[in-house]
């Protein structure tokens, strides 16, 4: 077990619930700057590890158990998360008010890595439509519960239950600007009351 291990699972713990260091320390009842990365070497250099009453604490607070943190310390965690075929993502009631998937016709993928939280959702490509970006077969995982900025590739829902894909040129509270990821990359301005939802693209099986 090494040192940055332990600190990366509970990062990983924060990003899954969709909390900052910070946040994880709060919502475990400890100050709010016991995970913060200053915190994790001295002013000599030496590193300073995580007590297990803390990190009990967060465990208890996000409902982890000790063999998940483990698997998370050693790199081995994997995560089944829903999955659709990529059309199938415009129906309507396939997430719930805080953009978490609900269980109604998604199947399951697995996600490889710790740093998730409870609304990634994968859909797979199934035409040629977003090549040579995205390739039939590929599964692309994307989240809605984190913010969105300049250059992140999206998923973009459209009122009329399009599914955008593309880059995030600019954004303000009532118009979003992407720049298309095939081809030569239109401009495809959208409204903010052309917007159904917006998530972002955080990983790729290419």
């Amino acid at each position: 077990m090494q040192h940055g291990d332990v600190w990366r699972a509970l990062d990983a713990i924060a990003t899954r619930k969709g909390l900052s260091a910070s946040g994880l320390a709060k919502l475990a009842g400890l100050d709010a700057t016991a995970f913060n990365k200053s915190k994790r070497v001295s002013k000599e250099g030496r590193p300073r590890w995580p007590s297990t009453e803390s990190i009990a604490r967060a465990l208890t607070a996000t409902g982890i158990d000790y063999a998940e943190f483990a698997r998370l310390v050693s790199g081995h965690s994997k995560q089944s998360i829903p999955l659709l075929d990529f059309p199938d993502a415009a129906q309507d009631r396939l997430f719930n008010e805080h953009g978490v998937p609900t269980d109604t016709a998604w199947n399951q993928a697995e996600f490889p890595g710790p740093e998730w939280d409870d609304g990634c959702f994968a859909l797979e490509i199934v035409d040629a439509a977003f090549e040579p970006v995205y390739r039939a077969g590929d599964h692309i995982i994307a989240t809605r519960q984190t913010d969105v900025r300049r250059n992140d590739r999206v998923i973009v829902k459209t009122a009329s239950r399009a599914l955008l894909v593309g880059e995030i040129l600019r954004q303000s509270s009532r118009r979003l600007e992407l720049r298309a990821l095939v081809g030569s990359g239109p401009l495809m301005p959208l409204e903010a009351d052309q917007i159904d939802w917006v998530a972002r693209i955080i990983w790729a099986s290419q």
